[in-house]
């Protein structure tokens, strides 16, 4: 028997407990309670395919005046094949409306063209570039729809997308929906498709799940619908970065309720190369950290008037699987490499590493299962990067959204994100 199977096979309850404290304490539970939950909506009967529309489902996403938003900057080469998309639809937009937001490559131009050719019904610029959730007020002020959605120039959606991303409205309480997100350059690089199955495991799956417990609190900028009442009460887009996370933690707290529609599919590009996404998670990290723990702190507060259990448990929930995961992580490498030294060290973290692959095959199967969105022949295509998938996202996307958290907490980066315009984030509330 070789040394490292020799230290592991030897280990007895309490060693074992000294050396896996952590994915015991936190990644098996995270994982199982996942399975679990899967496992007893297929026991109850519910249904995990793409659902069947009925007739009066589809009347009833009819009878709301329906308004498409699209902000962008710098898209003149994407915005073509977003508005054939979305003209394609089986549920018709009553106007769309597109916003440059001070864009330098042509997209004024382009957009004007696009108008001519009937693709859109108003086109508006901004003269300088003011930031994404600007633009999108904009046109959120000027559009007339009873449901307004939100959309990024970079997508292309599938044609009965709108359609089935209505559906939920039929309920009055339904304040916004979000609908699925699936990544369409996952062949470009090996990031690109790691960023694959994690929206996969993540969205499709992970957010299908918090659905059923009434837990979803990102409608996303790049596909998501918002009522017209909810938006007036409780105010558009926050001017900053991590404006659709902002906008729906208010609508939760406000008693709106936010659905996932996971048969309502948006296809988009991720980063390809490393140094991007890593740029993106970070301002991702970073803006989340804020609005949670700073601007929605009172979440907390039990004597608050406003206080709803349900928006403590799911911050509670984000604490301890998402914050507190991320800080421990470091102390515990840091631990195994000081109590057992380099050489055992290794062995653990690589035990660690498999058991990680274990879990994310499992996720990955039940993922696609309930999926039913991409052919075989995609899944086979992410085997591969499923096999290593424990190191990105366990090892690498951890590391990244550690530094995030430390960047924010220490510096308040957020504040000076490139990603909107330094004068936009002088003006910004602080907190």
């Amino acid at each position: 028997m070789t040394e490292p199977f020799r230290l592991l096979s030897e280990l007895d309850w309490p060693n074992f407990l000294s050396m896996f404290w952590y994915m015991c304490l936190f990644e098996i539970p995270r994982y199982t309670a996942g399975f679990v939950i899967i496992g007893g909506v297929i026991f109850l009967g519910l249904n995990l395919k793409p659902r069947v529309r009925t007739s009066e489902q589809i009347r009833a996403s009819k009878r709301w005046k329906v308004s498409a938003v699209i902000a962008g900057h710098n898209e003149a080469d994407a915005m073509r094949k977003c508005l054939i998309s979305l003209n394609e639809q089986t549920r018709k937009f009553d106007e769309i409306i597109v916003v440059d937001d001070g864009s330098t490559d042509g997209m004024r131009q382009m957009l004007h063209k696009l108008r001519a050719e009937g693709l859109i019904h108003m086109a508006l610029c901004n003269q300088v570039r003011c930031g994404k959730a600007s633009a999108c007020n904009l046109g959120f002020g000027l559009a007339t729809g009873d449901i307004i959605i939100n959309l990024d120039a970079d997508c292309s959606y599938d044609r009965d997308a709108i359609e089935k991303l209505l559906i939920p409205f039929d309920d009055p309480k339904v304040g916004t929906t979000c609908g699925n997100i699936g990544v369409r350059n996952f062949k470009q690089s090996v990031a690109a498709s790691f960023q694959a199955v994690e929206y996969l495991i993540s969205i499709s799956l992970g957010k299908r799940i918090m659905d059923y417990f009434d837990l979803v609190v990102c409608s996303s900028g790049a596909f998501g619908a918002f009522r017209r009442q909810a938006i007036e009460q409780v105010g558009v887009l926050a001017v900053g970065p991590g404006e659709d996370l902002d906008l729906t933690l208010r609508l939760r707290r406000a008693g709106w309720k936010v659905r996932f529609v996971h048969d309502s599919w948006c296809l988009t590009d991720v980063p390809h190369a490393f140094s991007g996404l890593i740029r993106q998670r970070r301002r991702w990290d970073r803006d989340t950290l804020r609005i949670r723990f700073r601007k929605f702190r009172d979440t907390f507060s039990f004597w608050n008037p406003r206080f709803k259990a349900s928006e403590t448990w799911e911050q509670v929930e984000f604490f301890f699987l998402n914050f507190l995961v991320t800080m421990i992580f470091p102390i515990y490498i840091g631990y195994i490499f000081y109590t057992l030294g380099a050489a055992d060290a290794y062995v653990v973290l690589a035990a660690v590493a498999l058991v990680y692959v274990c879990l994310d095959i499992v996720a990955f199967v039940i993922a696609a299962a309930c999926c039913g969105r991409f052919s075989f022949w995609f899944y086979v295509q992410l085997v591969p990067f499923i096999l290593t998938f424990g190191l990105y996202s366990g090892f690498l996307m951890r590391l990244v959204r550690l530094y995030a958290y430390l960047e924010e907490m220490i510096f308040y980066a957020s504040y000076r994100d490139s990603y909107v315009p330094q004068r936009v984030l002088d003006v910004l509330d602080r907190y």
